[in-house]
């Protein structure tokens, strides 16, 4: 297994167990809604499936309220787990160490579809995976896509 592959799935592993330790179980309070708590005091709470207060007060200084609660409840922790899921399935795909056919990007940036890959590095679906983990102290800037 490559340095690309491992960091992927290393960060996939540390993003499992962050949404797993957000929730109680992997049903009710996996699934977050913002709820506007108009009638109590106006303030925007993020709220799971069995109604219980995840984070009780949304209360941001430098963005309106409806937007931060939204945003946080549409990366709960089962739509984290969803992502790292198929993104493990991603990396499974990609990761084949008798190389694969893959689309890449050229010198230029252009697509060059069907291109037979041997080293899951030069593969440009792992590099971009890759890519949101860019500020991670492990990410090599020759990853970059």
């Amino acid at each position: 297994m490559d340095d690309l592959t491992q960091f992927l799935r290393a960060r996939l592993d540390e993003d499992d167990a962050a949404a797993r330790a957000a929730s109680w179980d992997e049903w009710d309070s996996a699934h977050w809604h913002a709820h506007h708590r108009a009638q109590y005091d106006g303030c925007w709470a993020i709220i799971d499936a069995a109604d219980d207060g995840v984070i009780t007060t949304v209360d941001p200084r430098a963005s309106a309220d409806p937007g931060v609660a939204a945003h946080i409840a549409r990366h709960d922790p089962a739509r984290a787990l969803s992502e790292v899921e198929a993104k493990r399935q991603m990396v499974k795909l990609h990761a084949c160490a008798a190389g694969h056919e893959c689309s890449t990007l050229d010198r230029h940036g252009e697509i060059d579809h069907c291109t037979w890959v041997m080293d899951s590095e030069a593969c440009t679906t792992l590099r971009l995976l890759a890519l949101p983990y860019a500020d991670h102290p492990d990410y090599r800037d020759d990853w970059r896509p």
